[in-house]
């Protein structure tokens, strides 16, 4: 079958299983409305039923008929044909319905079991969430099968299937944690300690109901899609974007985001002393040390996770965790240094406010919220940032050259060198226009100070920021780092048990390389012992190599390197 009528065929399918499913909804609507809620409600006149009884069946013969005679013939061109099976258009198709239908099951299933849980009351009965839970999740387990059975025999059919698998597994576990979460949030307002005036009703109630249906919903399928679906897929960048940029990094981001408000109220209560009179003031544990407990919980697990299957050597795994690593640093940095910002602005505000002759006319405990904030951001800034920061210095040091020349680790420095001199150029502007603005009107006094404030911030706290990072730049520099490197197309041609050769080239050369994988035989392996003048004399090969593109064969305990050009 050629692309277009493949593409064709799918769409016409996907359009009819549209309409297909609409009908049997409807009917599945109208059927639940006149027997679960008949004697409670009404839908409407015998011509509205009659109307949406054609209707439905219409759609249900029209598109079943349009849907069938479509995906009969795509399954009959299918069926023993690899190529087909393996086609990107019918693994998209088949994928994409599977996310979209396992999402609004999702959600209308969320729906369904607050209803079971606030006691099944006919009169909140919904024939539309109930009858789009049924058809979807039909859809779901009818398309699940077929790619169970049909498994993924191409690497696009193994992307695509990762794609729904990841995302699944993502929306889950928010679901789940955010469940988890809001539960002991609401179960801490319901305390009796609070001495509240407040009704807040009964504690079982529609939220209770809602976050008890996603730990349920969310876990559920979060341990299916992860231990049952994912269970055997290692080594995948879809994989390693799942483990460090969204459950490590948004774990360790949402733990730290709710220690920070943990740390900033505590020090707010001690610092200002006026809260106490308040017994609903410490209402925020409820969030803060749940948020903490499940992110870090979260963290944890995947953490552990992560490192385990990075024993395997594969280098996805090192640029993935080198991402998180210079991620978590950024941010430590700017937290720490938009805390010591905020404090540095209040010491200054107390001087120039002692400084002034006039009146100045001030609210009491002006600085209370700004020096607990600060002092917060610095107290849990300062520890991510140097943690993270030795990471990188300590990856560094172990991995050279690859590890200077890589992308995020230069994005970073000139990310950070970036920002601060622009920071830095706008302070130095204001403070030069304050002081010949303050001498040229002859009022060089306090409010000059007072409007160069920010200015004189901003220059303290960047100027060594900048130093640090320049130095750390030019280290690289004088390293070869940004040395122009002429790039030669690697292909190593091996068996699997060559992941350690391809670790140890692409670090001498200080770029990847593409790795083709053969079956093992007694004539064909690759050498399980190399010294490191093996691999300088075979880096050394490849770039006198008089093409660029080459070919390293690992074959018969020997390494042949094999220039080559594509006519």
């Amino acid at each position: 079958m050629s692309t277009s009528k493949r593409v064709f065929f799918y769409i016409v399918s996907l359009v009819g299983l549209g309409v297909f499913a609409g009908g049997i909804g409807n009917l599945l609507r109208l059927l639940f409305d006149i027997t679960i809620r008949s004697d409670i409600s009404t839908i409407g006149d015998a011509a509205f039923t009659r109307d949406q009884l054609s209707f439905g069946i219409a759609m249900l013969i029209i598109g079943g008929l349009l849907w069938f005679f479509f995906w009969r013939n795509i399954q009959t061109n299918v069926k023993n044909n690899v190529a087909e099976v393996a086609s990107v258009v019918r693994k998209f198709y088949i994928n994409i319905i599977l996310l979209v239908s396992a999402l609004i099951a999702l959600l209308f299933a969320m729906d369904f079991f607050q209803w079971l849980l606030s006691g099944v009351p006919l009169i909140s009965f919904s024939p539309d969430t109930t009858a789009t839970m049924i058809v979807s999740a039909a859809v779901w387990y009818y398309h699940w099968n077929i790619e169970l059975k049909e498994g993924q025999p191409s690497s696009s059919a193994k992307t695509l299937r990762r794609w729904y698998m990841y995302i699944m597994c993502a929306w889950t576990l928010c679901w789940f944690t955010f469940g988890l979460v809001h539960l002991v949030h609401a179960a801490v307002l319901y305390m009796p300690v609070w001495e509240t005036t407040i009704t807040y009703g009964s504690f079982w109630n529609s939220n209770v109901h809602s976050s008890i249906s996603s730990i349920l919903i969310g876990g559920v399928l979060w341990v299916f899609h992860w231990f049952h679906a994912a269970k055997n897929d290692f080594g995948s960048s879809l994989r390693n974007v799942y483990l460090y940029l969204f459950t490590i990094f948004g774990g360790a981001l949402a733990g730290l985001i709710a220690l920070t408000s943990f740390v900033y109220q505590i020090l707010r209560f001690f610092i200002s002393g006026t809260s106490a009179a308040d017994p609903r003031y410490f209402q925020f544990l409820g969030w803060t040390i749940p948020t903490v407990i499940v992110a870090g919980a979260v963290w944890a697990y995947h953490q552990q996770k992560a490192q385990e299957e990075a024993s395997s050597g594969d280098t996805q795994y090192f640029s993935a965790r080198r991402v998180l690593f210079y991620l978590m640093a950024f941010i430590g940095l700017g937290t720490l240094v938009a805390g010591l910002l905020m404090l540095l602005g209040i010491l200054l505000d107390v001087w120039i406010n002692a400084a002034s002759s006039g009146t100045v006319i001030i609210a009491a405990g002006w600085w209370h919220n700004q020096l607990a904030l600060s002092l917060a951001m610095l107290i849990v800034a300062a520890p991510v940032w140097y943690y993270y920061w030795n990471q990188v210095m300590r990856m560094v040091a172990r991995g050279g050259i690859e590890e200077w020349r890589a992308r995020s680790r230069r994005i970073f420095l000139y990310v950070v060198l970036g920002v601060t001199i622009i920071a830095l150029t706008a302070a130095l502007v204001n403070i030069v226009y304050q002081l010949l603005n303050g001498f040229l009107q002859g009022d060089f006094g306090i409010d000059v100070l007072r409007q160069s404030k920010w200015s004189l911030q901003t220059l303290v706290v960047a100027a060594p920021v900048l130093i640090y990072h320049l130095s750390v730049l030019r280290q690289d520099q004088r390293r070869g780092a940004e040395t122009i490197v002429q790039q030669k197309t690697v292909t190593v041609l091996a068996d699997e048990r060559s992941a350690d050769l391809i670790i140890r080239l692409e670090k001498e050369l200080g770029y990847s390389v593409r790795r083709l994988i053969i079956s093992s035989t007694p004539e064909m392996q690759s050498s399980a012992e190399l010294s490191e003048q093996d691999i300088t004399s075979l880096v050394n090969d490849i770039r006198q190599a008089s093409t660029r593109k080459v070919m390293v064969i690992a074959a018969a305990e020997k390494l042949l390197v094999v220039p080559y050009e594509e006519k």
